[in-house]
């Protein structure tokens, strides 16, 4: 072998231990607010559910927000952001369920007087195996403008694999971080 390959192999080792340095320095953490906000909305979802449908479960939820912002010591111009942080499916009572019949499961806002401004909060797409709950990929969208008002709609789209066969009660619940300067 040549100075010249010594060389090139030398340059090759450290452009990828520079490659992977960048990439394992570019991953982080989840970014926590300094707050959290949590809601809950229950649904049943009938034994004779079809699978050939889109099933769709929404609830008006009063967002509290004053009582929030009061219970704080907060005011508007100090909010910066809000975020998803965890979207969660469970059975009511612990009642034992798989949700492996789900093939795939959307939880979105919106503010009633606006369903085309509809924002994503969490999905979850296949390869659902949980026994226990359900928890969804939360996603980045900010949902300040909808959880600022009096009330938002909160809204669960779920697609089964197969009939549930038996009648099941659920929670969806969902928590947000509140960032503020």
């Amino acid at each position: 072998m040549g100075s010249s390959d010594v060389v090139s192999l030398n340059m090759f080792k450290n452009l990828v231990l520079l490659a992977a340095l960048f990439i394992l320095s570019s991953c982080s953490k989840q970014e926590n607010g300094q707050f959290q906000l949590e809601y809950r909305m229950s649904l049943e979802i009938p034994a004779d559910a079809n699978p050939l449908f889109t099933h769709v479960f929404e609830k008006a939820i009063a967002s509290d927000w004053n009582n929030f912002l009061a219970a704080h010591n907060l005011n508007q111009s100090n909010l910066v952001k809000i975020r998803p942080r965890s979207v969660i499916l469970s059975p009511v009572f612990n009642n034992s369920i798989s949700y492996g019949i789900i093939s795939e499961i959307h939880a979105s806002i919106y503010d009633l007087n606006d369903p085309g401004g509809m924002l994503p909060i969490a999905d979850i797409y296949d390869n659902i195996r949980s026994d226990e709950e359900l928890v969804l990929l939360p996603g980045l969208a900010d949902v300040k403008e909808l959880i600022k008002n009096d009330e938002f709609i909160l809204k669960l789209e779920l697609n089964l694999r197969q009939f549930p066969g038996s009648v099941s009660d659920h929670f969806l619940t969902v928590q947000f971080d509140v960032f503020v300067n």
